[in-house]
């Protein structure tokens, strides 16, 4: 449903939103999302960012209209939707919790390690990296854990559903790599959750939750697992 009195701020598309699927990325409804809420005043524009969810809800595809954010502020939460001009259907919702960072306690089960590294065009005006930055690494970590341990998640035949980031710690540039770790939380009837963690020594600096979901992308719709890929998410669940 669209939000009301809503702030709305149109943004142009670009070549580059697009991923292979001809789907705009997820990372980019971020980018979409903090331009819009940086146009919201100094208190929401400059105020330290908690946690950000983003569900999707329908594909984007690139078009030379501009896509609509509908921002809406109640409290420490800030509600934006992503539609097109002139349109009230929704392709995303981002949600927004502004707050001082707190920590997150680690999680007891190991998961997958793997080293994260970050480039200085990574960085905000801060010196650390920014939010869109934050969800390009945990996507890379997905990507990652996908390729190593889930590969009979073909392209194609799984799109994100949700992605929750949360922030411990600011993030700053350093020459070695960030320790990291995935692992696979869940497996439903027709979608996986991923969870994963960047980290500084034995402190999570940021943990993210992702729902993949089984996509149709013949027919553009989402799907239920089929009885091999059920059963190969549930052998890699028992082995996290």
């Amino acid at each position: 449903m669209p939000i009301t009195d809503a702030v709305v701020h149109e943004i142009a598309m670009r070549w580059a939103d697009i991923d292979s699927l001809n789907h705009v990325n997820n990372v980019v409804y971020v980018d979409y999302a903090s331009e819009a809420r940086a146009v919201l005043g100094e208190a929401v524009a400059d105020a330290p960012v908690r946690s950000m969810s983003v569900r999707f809800l329908q594909p984007l595809l690139l078009s030379r209209e501009p896509v609509a954010v509908a921002s809406a502020v109640d409290g420490a939460t800030v509600t934006q939707q992503i539609r097109r001009r002139g349109s009230d259907a929704v392709f995303a919702e981002i949600r927004t919790e502004l707050g001082a960072l707190r920590p997150i306690p680690p999680h007891p089960a190991g998961g997958m390690p793997f080293a994260m590294a970050v480039r200085r065009s990574d960085l905000d005006q801060s010196g650390n990296v920014s939010l869109p930055k934050l969800f390009q690494l945990v996507q890379e970590l997905r990507i990652l854990f996908v390729s190593e341990q889930v590969q009979q998640m073909q392209a194609g035949r799984f799109v994100v559903g949700t992605v929750a980031v949360e922030q411990a710690r600011p993030v700053p540039w350093r020459a070695e790599p960030y320790a990291a770790r995935a692992r696979l939380t869940r497996v439903g009837a027709g979608s996986i959750t991923i969870e994963s963690e960047i980290l500084d020594e034995d402190a999570v600096l940021v943990r993210s939750t992702s729902v993949m979901v089984g996509f149709d992308a013949q027919h553009q719709r989402s799907r239920r697992l089929d009885d091999d890929e059920r059963a190969i998410f549930e052998a890699t669940l028992d082995a996290s």
